[in-house]
C-alpha cells in the first residue's frame, strides 16, 4: 500500500521526528481528551486466544508482530490499523489519520497528526487524498466502540464497512 515514485531526502529523519512528536502527544491527548473510552478489559493474549479470523485475534496478532501493548483508552486506535490494513510506518500513520478524517473521526489530535504528517512526507499527498476519499465511502465507524465487537468476523467488519449487504448469520450484531 506504501508507495511513492518520489522519496525525498531525509525519509528516515522524518519518520523518526513524527513517531517521537506522537510518542509525546499521547500522553497529552489523552490526558485533555473530551470524551475518554474506559480501558479495555482484556490484554494482547487474551486477543490471542479469540477465533481465527475474528477481529480480535487480527488486532492481537497485530500487536504481538509489531511488540506493542495495548495503550488504555487508545485501543480502537490499534482497531483502526487491523481493520483498515495500514502498517505502522510514520506516513502509513498519516494516511490513517486521513482516512479517518474523511470517516468524520474530528479531533486536535487527528488534526495534528494530518498538519505535520503532511507537511513531513509531502512526496505522499496522492495517498492521503486516496486515504481520505477511502475514508469517505466507507460506512461511518470512527466513533464505534470495539472491544464488543472483537468477536466479530473480520472480512465480514470490512465488507460491511464497504456498503455490501450482509445476511443476518454472517453478523452477530
Amino acid at each position: 500500500m506504501l508507495t511513492s515514485a518520489l522519496r525525498l531526502p531525509l525519509h528516515g529523519l522524518r519518520s523518526q521526528f513524527l513517531h517521537w512528536a506522537y510518542s509525546q502527544a499521547y500522553p497529552i491527548y489523552a490526558r485533555f481528551k473530551r470524551h475518554p473510552r474506559p480501558a479495555w478489559q482484556t490484554s494482547t493474549k487474551a486477543l490471542l486466544d479469540f477465533p481465527p479470523c475474528t477481529l480480535g485475534r487480527q488486532v492481537g496478532q497485530f500487536l504481538a508482530t509489531n511488540k506493542l501493548d495495548l495503550i488504555p483508552s487508545f485501543e480502537n486506535h490499534d482497531v483502526f490499523h487491523v481493520l483498515l490494513d495500514y502498517g505502522l510506518s510514520a506516513p502509513e500513520e498519516v494516511a490513517l489519520q486521513w482516512c479517518l478524517l474523511g470517516n468524520g473521526k474530528r479531533s486536535i489530535f487527528s488534526f495534528t497528526a494530518i498538519f505535520i504528517g503532511t507537511f513531513c512526507f509531502p512526496e505522499y499527498w496522492a495517498w492521503f487524498r486516496k486515504a481520505y476519499r477511502q475514508g469517505k465511502a466507507l460506512r461511518a465507524f470512527h466513533h464505534w466502540y470495539f472491544e464488543y465487537l472483537l468477536q466479530e468476523n473480520l472480512t465480514s467488519m470490512r465488507q460491511f464497512l464497504e456498503g455490501a449487504v450482509l445476511s443476518d448469520e454472517e453478523f452477530i450484531w
